[in-house]
């Protein structure tokens, strides 16, 4: 087992160049083997479109994204998240409350069906990085660590950016100067 994980590190860094270039193609299945685009395999689960937004200015927090899809025969849970670069690493959902954009934790995390797909994605539910240790900027690739019920933790080599998936999510053009933390 070790030595698979190994391979699947190994394998991931050959393609991180590629994967801060092109945030929007990075793939890491779950399942029980690994090839040469990266592609890691431990059980049925697969994430794609990851990526950590950039620390903007002195604000001690930023957020990860990613889209997990379910494509096994039965439910699976993301029950928690963490990153050396912050002190605490939460899971958040998000939702309008007529104007108001508010955000709370999920601490039960996010149960993902046989065959759903959720994503996390800029002005969505999203996996919150608090009191940054360190702060990830454009172009860096951090190690971003899901934990789920069922395949176990899962380590995501992030490209960082300034508009990781800025095509997805709800944001869009909305004012988020009313939003409730």
């Amino acid at each position: 087992m070790k030595k698979f994980a190994v391979a699947a590190v190994a394998c991931l860094s050959l393609t991180g160049l590629s994967a801060c270039e092109k945030v929007e193609k990075t793939t890491t299945s779950v399942e029980k083997s690994s090839d040469i685009n990266g592609v890691v395999k431990q059980s049925s689960l697969e994430m794609t479109n990851y990526a950590i937004r950039s620390a903007l200015g002195n604000n001690p927090n930023t957020a990860a994204y990613v889209t997990i899809t379910n494509k096994g025969s039965s439910e699976d849970q993301l029950i928690s998240a963490s990153c050396t670069c912050a002190t605490t690493t939460t899971l958040h959902t998000m939702k309008m409350n007529g104007s108001v954009m508010e955000m709370a934790e999920a601490k039960d995390g996010f149960v993902i069906k046989s065959g759903e797909t959720i994503t996390f994605a800029p002005g969505g539910n999203h996996i919150m990085l608090e009191n940054l240790t360190e702060r990830p900027q454009a172009g860096q690739t951090v190690d971003v660590t899901l934990a789920f019920k069922n395949a176990g933790p899962v380590t995501l080599h992030m490209p960082v950016s300034d508009t990781p998936l800025a095509k997805t999510g709800t944001s869009g053009a909305m004012d988020h100067g009313d939003m409730k933390m």
